[in-house]
């Protein structure tokens, strides 16, 4: 009887399994989630002050020169900041365009349109990304001496700017661009920094 005892009582006890799904999602949800929250709560909240200078990252423009609604949100912001007395100078930063006229040349037109002076507007028309722009705006900022810096795009895009120039050792104050129509991509644009976010902090480049 001991012996069928001794047989039929299990020589271990059954391990519970990990489920590694729920484990794996609630990960990928929050490193979605604190992206999304700096978009959100530090994207919109507008850190506008007196500065030396004020940044504009570009958007697209079309092939006649026209400015994209994003591009007009941006540069018409910081239009605002100049004409407000808070920056001496507007730095326009952007891409070749669909066209002849660059992201940079679209944004310098629209500001030079809207009454600022041409001699307080720098151009950098070799901005083919974020991280392109807080490279090439760097030697501008040494030339001028600037010691507090403006800079100018939508919400989503900010926290990543900041963290570029954070990157660089450059302190940045953030402004949303207001949108003047509302913008049909910004879910795609919000999910795409996401990933861009992550990819820059845990590589410190980008390819957009």
């Amino acid at each position: 009887m001991f012996a069928i005892a001794r047989e039929s009582w299990p020589t271990s006890h059954p391990q519970p399994r990990v489920r590694l799904q729920p484990i794996v999602a609630a990960s990928i949800g929050l490193f979605a989630l604190y992206p999304l929250a700096l978009m959100l709560f530090f994207g919109n909240t507008n850190y506008r002050r007196p500065a030396d200078v004020a940044i504009v990252f570009g958007a697209r423009a079309y092939k006649n020169g026209r400015l994209s609604d994003a591009l007009e949100d941006r540069i018409r912001t910081a239009c605002a900041l100049y004409r407000d007395g808070l920056v001496q100078r507007i730095a326009v930063s952007g891409e070749p365009g669909d066209g002849a006229v660059t992201e940079a040349a679209a944004m310098r037109n629209y500001a030079i349109n809207h009454g600022i002076r041409a001699e307080d507007i720098a151009v950098d028309d070799g901005a083919v990304n974020t991280k392109a722009t807080v490279q090439n705006t760097i030697p501008m900022l040494r030339q001028w001496h600037a010691q507090r810096v403006l800079v100018v795009s939508h919400f989503y895009h900010l926290p990543r700017i900041k963290l570029a120039f954070q990157r660089a050792g450059i302190r940045v104050f953030t402004v949303p661009a207001p949108q003047g129509r509302l913008l049909g991509q910004i879910p795609f644009n919000m999910a795409r920094e996401i990933a861009a976010f992550w990819k820059y902090y845990f590589t410190a480049g980008l390819s957009d």
